[in-house]
C-alpha cells in the first residue's frame, strides 16, 4: 500500500476580543464600535467555545479589514 500526499488541513486561528482590538490588536477600534460593527453584519458573530467564552475566526477578521481598506481606496 503506498501513501499519497494529501492537502494540508488549513489552519484558520480563533481570535479572542482581546487579540482583535485595543492597544495590541489588530483591529483600532473600541468595545462598543466592534459590537457595532458585528451587529450591522460588517464581522460575522462569533464563535462560541463555552458559555462565557467567544472567538472570531482570524479569516473572518482579515477579510473584513481588506474589504474596508478596499472602500477606503474607492473614495
Amino acid at each position: 500500500m503506498t501513501n499519497t500526499p494529501t492537502e494540508p488541513k488549513t489552519h484558520d486561528p480563533l481570535l479572542r476580543l482581546r487579540n482583535i482590538i485595543g492597544p495590541y490588536g489588530i483591529l483600532p477600534v473600541s468595545r462598543s464600535t466592534f459590537y457595532a460593527l458585528v451587529a450591522a453584519g460588517k464581522i460575522p458573530k462569533a464563535c462560541k467555545l463555552s458559555a462565557r467564552i467567544s472567538a472570531w475566526r482570524e479569516s473572518d477578521i482579515l477579510a473584513y479589514i481588506a474589504s474596508a481598506e478596499a472602500d477606503d481606496a474607492g473614495r
